[in-house]
């Protein structure tokens, strides 16, 4: 006999997967900061307009994950209640 409703393990996946979002959204912030401070991509010397259009670019695509996560949080409250 099941004591959990039938979606308890897809909420449970879906909070994993939005939590993922935040996490690698972070993860993309801080490299992207790191590009901007240290202008070099592993061991390749970048310059000033490319190290800036690549932390643009990966600035916005955390901030994007992170705002993906947090949508997806608030759905699965919503749904709780």
């Amino acid at each position: 006999m099941q004591t959990e409703g039938p979606n308890r393990n897809n909420d449970r996946w879906l909070r994993l997967r939005a939590m993922q979002h935040i996490g690698m959204g972070v993860v993309y912030v801080i490299i992207s900061g790191l590009l901007f401070w240290i202008k070099t991509f592993g061991s390749i010397e970048l310059s000033r307009g490319t190290a800036y259009a690549l932390g643009s670019l990966l600035l916005l695509y955390g901030v994007f994950r992170i705002w993906r996560g947090a949508k997806d949080l608030k759905a699965l409250r919503a749904g709780e209640n």
